[in-house]
């Protein structure tokens, strides 16, 4: 069915269940991600020597290191009870909201406990975090202070230290033009002092060495490029 005129280019929901509408499917669109229809044992990386069983559907013997495996072992997956198309939902709930998922929101919507739910998103969030990667080219920065206000807070609970960002973590975040983007908590604003990050020089024509300062730009700095900041 072609796109409304002047619709989001994305997958909606209605999409993404119709084509993972049960776990063969779901099984199906994992081997051909993973393996590209040849399976690789994932204890010892075996792929000629793997068989089949007829009576264990989606399941693989190796024979080198004599292991069962399936597409989902040793990923966020792994020997979950939970049917792969309710799995395939979280996942596209967490990546495509606003704003964060609770539990209870996400057990309502499939219609499982709340613990189940709360386990799946805790393990979608796992396997976000993990990995790592390099911003290069031109990377955008910028840092916000995060917490409750001072005024807001019970007295017994109040710093009694000023305003602003008393009592507020720093995060600072980076994101590569058109790319991938990253977080860190930091102690204090601004790029200087942030062990994972260092200047690239020559990198802009109206870069001139100054630090990135969340204040105020010193030495005419507005943009550049960033080399050794990971995610």
């Amino acid at each position: 069915m072609p796109k409304a005129k002047g619709s989001a280019e994305t997958v909606s929901v209605v999409e993404i269940m119709r084509m993972f509408p049960d776990n063969d499917a779901c099984i199906k669109w994992l081997e051909d991600v993973r393996w590209e229809n040849k399976p690789t044992c994932p204890h010892c990386g075996e792929q000629e020597k793997v068989s089949q069983p007829k009576s264990k559907p989606h399941t693989y013997w190796c024979k080198p290191c004599r292991k069962n495996f399936t597409v989902t072992t040793g990923t966020t997956l792994h020997s979950t009870k939970t049917p792969l198309p309710n799995w395939v939902y979280a996942i596209y709930t967490v990546m495509t909201a606003r704003k964060s998922v609770s539990a209870m929101q996400m057990s309502k919507e499939l219609g499982v406990q709340y613990r189940t739910a709360w386990y799946m998103l805790h393990r979608i969030r796992e396997a976000c975090a993990n990995g790592e990667f390099r911003l290069s080219n031109t990377v955008e920065i910028d840092e916000a202070y995060i917490g409750c206000k001072e005024a807001n807070k019970h007295a017994s609970k109040k710093l009694k230290a000023g305003r602003g960002p008393v009592g507020k973590v720093a995060v600072m975040g980076a994101r590569e033009r058109g790319g991938n983007y990253a977080s860190v908590e930091k102690r204090d604003a601004g790029l200087h002092g942030c062990p994972r990050a260092r200047r690239k020089h020559g990198c802009h024509a109206r870069c001139q060495c100054g630090r990135y300062d969340g204040k105020r730009l010193r030495n005419g700095y507005r943009r550049g490029r960033f080399d050794g900041l990971h995610g």
